[in-house]
């Protein structure tokens, strides 16, 4: 019986402890990340505010204090928890792709997921050594004949065009076949090089046409910056003009600017200031403030923020520049009122 009482006692006590358990509520991080956002700003501003103003992206003190504050609870606890400089960068760039509702692209593959740059149009190649080229002369291919060409910035006059030293990932050509034989026709092709060729068509000539053209994206051997061309058939002078390059696509640093907009608050009114982002640019950040005409700092309770708020693009639905109104009670004091937005463009090409 003994035995019995004991169990009893030791059951009941264990229920009791398990009730006692599911009634503590569980410790939630965002609510305390939010609760406590103003040290949390502090603490972070502090430890790396002035390494970011000193790094690439130039975002200051005062900037990073107002994107932080306007950041949501999850990306602020990310924030806090990082350990390097990059980290928070990358914190930041996601904060904003997230609060501006853009869903960036990775930049996935170099040789696919590239980015088009037109040029003014110049001759990449002229056999027939007619109109001046980076590779002049050397007369029409027989049938079947294949000739490379390197594509690079610097490489020759024409491609001075692109910046010195890129390796693009394609070109875009506009290309000439003239049939040297009247009776025959034929076809080109261009690949890059060291490819197999024979199983497609860049451009089809006829033999008593002057003068055929076709424009063509061509891929570029990324190994040497070459193309190759094979032209079949009764042979041709060829002519192949570049219009524009394809590159990969490059990461660039974060970059914000500050929009500030200042009024002038009389005695017994109220107005109202705005500060649009740039074209490009979206919201992080913001707020309002108010202070003396000679520029110190305004005390006592004087002004009412009745509004401080982000404004919102009906049409395009995204957030671009911080509104606010405010309302001066003293029956004497002019104040001047400032409207304040922080504004970056997400990383990208």
């Amino acid at each position: 019986m003994s035995h019995l009482r004991i169990s009893v006692t030791f059951m009941i006590s264990l229920a009791v402890a398990v009730v006692a358990a599911k009634a503590e509520p569980t410790a939630n991080p965002l609510l305390a990340v939010d609760q406590n956002r103003a040290a949390v700003v502090e603490r972070i501003v502090g430890e790396w505010g002035g390494e970011l103003a000193r790094s690439s992206s130039g975002i200051s003190a005062e900037q990073l204090t107002d994107m932080l504050n306007a950041m949501r609870s999850d990306h602020l606890l990310a924030a806090s928890l990082i350990g390097s400089l990059q980290g928070l960068r990358d914190v930041l760039a996601n904060a904003l792709t997230a609060h501006a509702k853009v869903q960036t692209k990775a930049l996935g593959d170099a040789g696919d997921d590239v980015v088009y740059t037109p040029v003014t149009p110049c001759r990449l190649v002229d056999t027939r050594n007619a109109f001046a080229a980076v590779y002049q002369g050397a007369g029409a291919f027989t049938g079947g004949e294949i000739r490379n060409y390197a594509v690079q910035g610097g490489n020759g006059v024409c491609l001075s065009q692109l910046p010195g030293g890129l390796n693009p990932s394609a070109v875009q050509l506009q290309v000439f076949g003239i049939p040297v034989n009247g009776g025959a026709s034929g076809d080109v092709e261009i690949l890059p090089q060291g490819s197999t060729f024979g199983s497609t068509a860049t451009l089809v000539y006829l033999g008593n046409v002057l003068l055929t053209s076709a424009s063509t994206t061509a891929r570029i051997n990324l190994a040497n910056n070459q193309v190759g061309v094979q032209v079949r058939g009764g042979g041709a002078n060829v002519a192949i003009d570049v219009v524009g390059y394809f590159k990969a696509p490059a990461a660039t640093a974060l970059d914000c600017t500050t929009i500030q907009n200042n009024g002038t608050l009389n005695p017994l009114s109220f107005n109202t200031i705005g500060a649009d982002c740039p074209a490009g640019y979206k919201l992080t950040g913001g707020g309002c403030h108010w202070f003396n005409l000679d520029g110190s700092s305004a005390t006592g309770n004087q002004v009412i923020v009745n509004h401080d708020t982000q404004k919102r693009d009906p049409t395009l639905g995204f957030l671009n520049g911080w509104s606010c109104r405010m309302t001066n009670n003293d029956l004497t004091t002019t104040f001047t009122m400032g409207t304040r937005s922080v504004c970056c463009r997400v990383p990208g090409q």
